[in-house]
């Protein structure tokens, strides 16, 4: 007779300084965990080929005191403070 087999338990993630990263999101019935944070340190952490979607939403440093059209109106592309360039220097 054999022995029941137990569910090998969810791999930990360490980033490359030893922290645990802990989702800010887990939804264990769909399979779904969202983490928040530097990318390159949680992205260094995951096991390979266990990624589905990777959703980035950074500051693109777009606002530059330029205009677009939107909705046949000039308008600008300003976003704000956050969203400006503070050099190549930063």
């Amino acid at each position: 007779m054999t022995e029941p087999r137990t569910p090998n338990p969810e791999p930990r993630l360490l980033t490359p300084d030893s922290r645990l990263l802990t989702p800010v999101f887990s939804d264990p019935r769909h399979h779904i965990k969202i983490y928040q944070g530097d990318c390159l340190e949680i992205l260094a952490a995951i096991p390979p080929d266990c990624v589905d979607l990777i959703f980035a939403d950074p500051p693109y440093f777009l606002s530059n005191d330029g205009i677009t059209c939107h909705a046949g109106k000039m308008v600008s592309v300003n976003k704000g403070e956050w969203d400006r360039s503070r050099g190549p220097d930063a």
